[in-house]
């Protein structure tokens, strides 16, 4: 395996180390797809087939009756070297797969021993480790904006806190994180659309990246928040690179013919004597972001507990949630799906809402992950099973047709083994057939315990119960968990839905999610549909179904049953 011919050998080998294959032998080794070589035990080549002499850019007349190790000292010691050593020693079949620089290509090499030395089978594996490394970027980078993602930042994080730990030279903090939020996005969202919206977004990597030296680390871990970790640096340093940020911000954004402004909020978190962990710093980075929001725009604020409003909200609401059970204040919304094949009503979402006396009606980013993290989340769950049940039997009672219902659980609660039997309870006592509801769950729900999740699963589907993966290509998207697990539907991510119009790359990431969709006898539904153009784009794609804005925002049950009537 070597860029450079071999030299001559400077006597001709024995003849029997030459000797060729049987015509049919070696008609058939020439048509093998892995290159195949024969080596004896005085480790000569004796054989090379056609694939073979090509992956070593090699005649094989300059090979034969030759050393391997002569032809290839740089082999020596290597991988490659261990495994055939082992093998003619002890009969052990050997394997392995490494990089050869000098032919600029990764091989997977398997030895077999034989009578008269080995026999080895290598194959070019040099674009399933491309492709590898781009699943990799792909699972801990922002697809819109290419920098790093949340996954990524909490590794990063973790390990400069770990680093932090183990350094004795510093005093004081050493590492800041500064948690960075856009505060007119949603604005923009809301006035020009999402496209515009996300190209402000790229615009504004582009400029932390301008930022980023290499003791700082910048990432996107939100819709509009963005993360900077710094190494070896101090309060004051901290509030520099703040400042930078939002100095940053001082021009305009040029997008879509339009000239727009964006400002910022700000906080930062300090790793100081006493230890604390990754995912505390960010908290704490994300308290004081929301104490510097409070305080206007382009404001920065370290954290601090006494300033800590965020905190003491988010504390007040964990105190009420007995009372919103207690006093039926949480209820359901409901968002339908729609057949692109005919436009029918082909499905609906149970979307989580608390109708709070004080706060008004609060969506789930307002109150789920304090839910989630409270003692209520298995009552949470069978509420959920209890509500969407009713909610079918009543309006079957009145004669409506009811499309299949989703629900969407939490990681913790799709991992309970009697998941189940507490769906089919709760289909039992409102007389609703299991077929008509679906469960939804998202990538991290699966990877947590990828066995147990193909369990549950497995039980949901063998109790007549459907499952979707939702957000499918945000996450991890691994091809390898979707094979194993009895998913029945595939959820499209909105942020590629956004992207249809701007980026080819969005179009074909969804035409290849709802071929694997179909390879693997799943349906497909596009979420976050805002736009004519994006619906017309998406059955054009093949996608079954559709759900978002276009269609409708989400319902009250009373204004569902009015679109179901109509429907």
């Amino acid at each position: 395996m070597a860029r450079r011919p071999a030299p001559r050998p400077t006597q001709s080998p024995p003849a029997d180390s030459r000797q060729p294959a049987p015509e049919h032998l070696a008609e058939m080794l020439d048509s093998l797809s892995d290159g195949f070589m024969s080596i004896d035990k005085s480790w000569r080549f004796t054989y090379l087939n056609d694939t073979a002499e090509r992956y070593l850019q090699q005649d094989r007349q300059n090979l034969l009756g030759r050393d391997i190790w002569q032809c290839y000292p740089d082999l020596v010691g290597s991988g490659y070297y261990r495994i055939y050593q082992q093998t003619a020693a002890t009969g052990v079949p050997g394997r392995h797969t490494a990089y050869y620089a000098p032919l600029r290509t990764w091989f997977e090499a398997r030895s077999f021993r034989h009578d008269e030395g080995i026999t080895v089978l290598f194959r070019d594996v040099t674009g399933e480790h491309e492709h590898a490394a781009q699943l990799e970027l792909e699972a801990t980078h922002d697809y819109l904006t290419g920098l790093p993602n949340r996954r990524k930042c909490m590794e990063t994080l973790a390990g400069a806190v770990a680093d932090a730990g183990l350094s004795s030279a510093g005093k004081g903090a050493c590492v800041a994180v500064l948690f960075i939020d856009l505060d007119q996005l949603k604005d923009v969202n809301d006035a020009f659309g999402h496209a515009v919206g996300d190209a402000l977004l790229r615009g504004f990597a582009n400029r932390l990246n301008t930022l980023v030296e290499p003791t700082c680390f910048a990432a996107r871990v939100g819709g509009d928040e963005f993360v900077l970790v710094l190494r070896n640096t101090s309060e004051s340093a901290a509030q520099a690179c703040a400042r930078a940020v939002l100095d940053t911000l001082a021009a305009p954004f040029e997008t879509g013919g339009r000239s727009l402004l964006l400002s910022a909020s700000i906080g930062i978190a300090l790793l100081g004597a006493k230890p604390e962990s990754a995912e505390a710093l960010l908290s704490q980075a994300d308290t004081a972001m929301y104490a510097a929001k409070s305080s206007g725009d382009l404001h920065i604020r370290v954290y601090d507990a006494a300033l800590d409003r965020g905190m003491r909200d988010r504390l007040a609401l964990r105190s009420e949630l007995g009372a919103a059970f207690s006093t039926n204040q949480f209820e359901l919304h409901f968002q339908p799906q729609i057949a692109l094949a005919d436009g029918s009503l082909a499905g609906v979402e149970a979307l989580l809402r608390w109708r709070h006396p004080q706060r008004g009606l609060l969506t789930p980013d307002a109150f789920l992950a304090l839910l989630l993290d409270s003692s209520y989340e298995g009552h949470l769950a069978d509420w959920l099973f209890d509500a969407v049940c009713r909610h079918i039997a009543v309006w079957q009672q009145l004669g409506v047709t009811v499309p299949r219902t989703s629900l969407n659980l939490s990681p913790r609660q799709l991992l309970d083994k009697g998941l189940a039997d507490r769906i089919l309870d709760a289909a039992r006592r409102h007389r609703v057939c299991p077929t008509l509801l679906d469960i939804e769950i998202t990538e991290d729900g699966l990877l947590g315990d990828i066995d147990m999740a193909t369990s549950v699963l497995a039980a949901l589907k063998g109790a007549g119960i459907s499952t979707s993966l939702d957000d499918f290509g945000a996450g991890y998207s691994s091809l390898s968990y979707l094979v194993r697990l009895p998913v029945d539907t595939l959820k499209i991510d909105r942020s590629f839905v956004r992207e249809l119009l701007a980026s080819e790359k969005a179009s074909a990431v969804i035409r290849s999610i709802v071929g694997l969709a179909r390879a693997l006898g799943m349906k497909t539904i596009a979420e976050g549909v805002e736009h004519q153009h994006q619906a017309d784009a998406l059955k054009d794609a093949g996608c079954d179904c559709i759900q978002g804005y276009l269609i409708s925002r989400p319902l009250t049950a009373e204004a569902f049953l009015e679109f179901m009537r109509r429907a």
